[in-house]
């Protein structure tokens, strides 16, 4: 927390003196210029209505009117770079000399179409924060199939056939999947993040941390198959340190613009060998004052295996959009307003290879509600105001029926809510358990933010921002749901039970912003910076017996440009960039309030197979009430990046070096509890047995005794949510565009990565030997030493061949992406970095073969006590048991994979003004190329299956 509070006052500190030399650098008062402009189609000369018009370093914008005309007031003459974007037409990027008595600017844009001379189909970059940015032509491009295929543009991101069969998550500098980097990634569609804070998919958190099957993402980052990539506009991936406007995050962000405006009607259809997609969409003018609608729907269907039409994944998603400028001549207010649905459909599977009457099914139904705009207030103390409202429901239903036989026969269960002794009943040795879980997430999201921008030249400015922000999640479904005298979970100690969501209370959080940005002009060299810091606050209930939690997180980025054309003949553009930041990750619902943890031991049985109603079977429940962590706290991560951004003529490149520690990262852990109970025993031949008032009695030739009552303890553990896991990486990101060559018709794009992942464990963890002590459960439970983890590495270069024929209206991109190296290897040390694993022959095998074995810190034992390790035990068979033996010989060695090579292909071809068609294939070559592991048994696939897709687009 110091470190954080010290990196506030340095940035705010930093900001102040390049304001003051801003202030000073201005000493005479100049006259301010209105900037007028009309906007027209390059090709009919009509007017082009509701586009945005930016001067982004100076938040200066506008809405053109009906007549394209817009009006940017107060300027200071000088040099500015605008941008004008419009759907339907490509970007523009120009100068502008803003000068006294300047005419009326107009200014043409070019319809998007092939036929342009440039046409942009790979990730841009963008400098400060690491940032790449993602244009309708790119994602037109690539043809995805949902958000996460449009992620493989991103420098040092591998290729991966588009799967709608599998969870989509967002993964940010990942080698691998990873649950913590996907909950910490922020989508934001149109100003409002998506959350999935308030999804509680699971079995029972104390039994099985967050499973429940292979569909569900809770406690983990949002599913991105819920978003039709057809209807965005454009995306912005952060991978380094965003603004403090955007919070609750630890990863980056994905920030993503849905379609609004007036378009043609836009027919797509997609296929390949697994799925279909068709999509429609439409946005009009209603009138002049009434503004624009836009709607859009698409369905899509996809299986894995089209010989298992059960296993497949179909949606259904509708969007609804209205915009409107009010006010356009004088303080024009923007005003957008989306609703968008989404739905699986078709969601009832039935395996041919379940048995009869078994079923598995998964629903899952969206109604989002969005208004977003900003409002140009030009005031002596406010420049702009911008408000961002959205709500989210969801609708969650996992339902499965199955058929439970019961190995030991007929079984007794329990199921007591509090702890006790008590008479149960018995289970059927086969039986049908029908078991749902309902969920009802509820997201709120509410956003004000003010910008004040001093001007003091072209190139000498400050744009200060402040904002407020409250979020609202609570889950009200009914939770799991099963009959208890039909339990889904039999055989097992830890049980579980129904659970209501209802009961869970919300999550409240509270934030407030404010940052900086100067540009400061230092001869012949620019600098930049933005600084801030967020101030956070989730409130917590007080159920829960602990207090609120409250986040501080600065971030500082910095561009310094050294070199331009005004002081040097090669560069044109050179700049220094970096940044630091801190940003954190509240818990989810999942992780703030975990179910109760239930155990049931059998005290007594006696079972008559012939007459049922004699059966008698007593259980002692114990029941952990709370299983929540009071000393959970926020995931955190902290980014360091350095790099260079530069242009010699058409060659445009960037590296960055980065280094980031995540920690508090979010897991479940198991927590030992001792379970004493009574065991009840009868002699043979007995009649009436009965449990009256607490007390097992039986009778023997009429006289009725009490049963032999031994006290025994047994030791179990629940889970119970942690933060167990530190993530360490660096790196370095580079793209390089080297421009057109012009003979070829054919632009040479290289970008790639290398990266570096370390992630471990911190805390010790409780191990249980399923292994019998002399006939008995095993007494003890293993304290495991923290620091078990893996350490990853890769790197990767894509080298893109992209060709474009303005004449024939035809794109077609060729990719070769090279591995050149990866790396995994599993760790097991100490915070010094010391292995706690090490080689010795094990005496209970029989031969003289090494293996690996990491001894416990100690033990627990029956009554609950903590007993530390000593060396000796290891040569005790009763101890021996608890020390953990990896059976591999090699089993933290290092996979070092070979070199892969992959060819790509995609093709974008228009035929007239109405026609385009789209094709891809990855891995067209077919290469195919596996590895044998070295520490484990089993093979690798290092490359993708060859893949072939093609799309129709139809405008009207």
């Amino acid at each position: 927390m110091r470190q954080q509070y010290a990196v506030t006052r340095a940035s705010f500190l930093i900001l102040f003196l390049i304001s003051s030399l801003c202030i000073f650098s201005q000493n005479t008062p100049v006259k301010r210029i209105d900037f007028n402009g009309t906007l027209i189609d390059a090709e009919t000369g009509a007017p082009i209505e509701f586009a945005t018009i930016q001067i982004p370093d100076h938040a200066l914008w506008a809405i053109s009117d009906m007549d394209g005309k817009f009006k940017i007031p107060g300027m200071k003459p000088g040099v500015y770079t605008c941008e004008i974007s419009v759907l339907g037409y490509q970007k523009t990027i120009k100068k502008i000399e803003i000068k006294p008595e300047m005419k009326l600017t107009v200014i043409k844009l070019s319809p998007m179409t092939l036929a342009l001379n440039e046409v942009v189909v790979t990730a841009q970059e963008q400098r400060m924060g690491s940032a790449s940015r993602i244009d309708q032509s790119a994602i037109q491009h690539i043809q995805p199939k949902s958000v996460e295929d449009m992620l493989q543009l991103l420098p040092g991101n591998l290729t991966k056939n588009p799967d709608l069969n599998n969870v989509g998550q967002a993964y940010i500098r990942e080698v691998s999947s990873n649950d913590n980097n996907a909950l910490g990634t922020s989508v934001m569609v149109d100003g409002a993040p998506l959350s999935n804070d308030a999804n509680m998919q699971v079995l029972s958190t104390s039994k099985s941390g967050t499973s429940l099957n292979a569909q569900s993402v809770s406690g983990k980052g949002l599913d991105l198959r819920t978003i039709s990539p057809d209807n965005i506009e454009s995306m912005e991936v952060i991978r380094g340190i965003p603004s403090v406007e955007y919070g609750n995050l630890t990863s980056g962000a994905v920030i993503i613009k849905t379609r609004s405006g007036v378009t043609p009607l836009e027919v797509k259809l997609k296929a390949d060998p697994f799925s279909k997609m068709a999509y429609a969409g439409k946005g009009f003018l209603i009138s002049e004052k009434m503004g624009a609608m836009n709607i859009s729907a698409d369905y899509s269907q996809s299986y894995a295996d089209i010989r298992k039409r059960y296993n497949g994944f179909d949606r259904i998603t509708a969007n609804l959009g209205y915009s409107n400028t009010f006010m356009k001549s004088s303080r024009p207010l923007t005003f957008n307003m989306r609703l968008a649905y989404y739905q699986n459909i078709n969601s009832e599977k039935t395996d041919p290879q379940l048995k009869q009457d078994e079923k598995i099914k998964n629903e899952n139904m969206g109604v989002r509600f969005n208004l977003e705009g900003n409002w140009r207030l030009n005031t002596s103390w406010i420049s702009s105001l911008g408000y961002s409202f959205m709500v989210n429901y969801s609708h969650q239903q996992d339902y499965r029926r199955e058929q439970i036989i019961l190995q030991s026969g007929i079984t007794p269960v329990a199921n007591s809510y509090v702890s006790g002794e008590y008479q149960t009943y018995f289970l059927s040795s086969s039986y049908y358990s029908d078991y749902t879980v309902d969920g009802k997430p509820l997201d709120v999201f509410g956003q004000l933010k003010a910008n004040k921008r001093f001007q003091f030249s072209s190139d000498c400015f400050m744009t200060l921002k402040a904002g407020i922000e409250w979020k609202y999640n609570v889950n009200r479904g009914d939770g799991m749901m099963f009959d208890p005298k039909l339990p889904p979970v039999v055989n097992d100690i830890q049980s579980i039970r129904p659970r209501s969501f209802k009961s869970v209370p919300a999550i409240n959080t509270l934030s407030f912003f404010i940052e900086d940005k100067a540009q400061l002009p230092i001869r012949k060299t620019t600098l930049t910076l933005q600084g801030g810091v967020r101030l956070s606050n989730l409130f917590i209930d007080k159920s829960a017996g602990r207090k609120d939690m409250f986040m501080v997180e600065p971030r500082i980025n910095m561009e310094y440009n050294i070199l331009n054309g005004d002081n040097n003949k090669v560069f044109d553009d050179l700049s220094i960039v970096g940044g630091f930041g801190i940003a954190a990750k509240a818990p989810t619902l999942l992780y703030l309030y975990p179910d109760k943890a239930y155990f049931d031991e059998s005290s007594f049985n006696l079972m008559f197979a012939d007459d049922m109603s004699k059966s008698t079977s007593i259980m002692t429940t114990k029941v952990i009430d709370n299983t929540s962590n009071p000393d959970l706290k926020p995931a955190y991560s902290q980014k360091m990046e350095i790099g260079l951004a530069g242009r010699i003529r058409k060659v445009i490149g960037n590296v960055t070096f980065f280094y980031e520690k995540h920690t508090n990262e979010y897991s479940f852990k198991g927590v030992p509890v001792t379970m004493p109970f009574r065991r009840y025993s009868v002699p043979g031949y007995v009649d009436n047995v009965n449990y009256t008032n607490g007390m097992l009695y039986y009778e023997k030739d009429g006289i009725r005794n009490p049963a032999t009552i031994v006290n025994d303890t047994t030791l179990y553990s629940y889970n119970m949510p942690v933060n167990n896991t530190r993530t360490i990486k660096r790196g370095v990101e580079y793209s390089i565009n080297f421009g057109q060559i012009p003979l070829l018709k054919t632009s040479v794009v290289v970008d790639g990565a290398w990266l570096y992942v370390k992630r471990h464990s911190t805390l010790p963890t409780y191990s249980k030997i399923g292994s019998s002590y002399e006939g008995k459960l095993y007494p003890y439970m293993a304290v495991m030493p923290g620091g078990g983890g893996s350490i990853e590495q890769r790197f990767n270069t894509n080298v893109r061949f992209i060709t474009h024929i303005p004449k024939l209206k035809m794109i077609f991109s060729t990719t070769a992406q090279i591995v050149w190296k990866e790396s995994y290897q599993r760790i097991y040390e100490d915070e010094s970095g010391n292995n706690l694993f090490y080689k010795a022959v094990d005496p209970l095998s029989g031969n003289n073969e090494e293996k690996y074995f990491v001894n416990p810190i100690g033990f627990i034992d029956k009554q609950g006590n903590f007993n530390e390790w000593k060396a000796e035990y290891q040569d005790i068979y009763k101890y021996r048991l608890m020390m953990t033996q990896y059976g591999h010989s090699n089993y933290f060695g290092v996979e070092n994979y070979p070199t892969t090579i992959l060819l790509n292909f995609r093709l974008t071809k228009e035929l007239g003004k109405m026609l385009e068609l789209s094709f891809t294939a990855n891995n067209f070559l077919k290469i195919s190329k596996s590895y044998k592991y070295r520490t484990a048994a089993g093979y690798k696939d290092l490359t993708i299956p060859i893949y072939f897709g093609a799309e129709v687009k139809i405008k009207i």
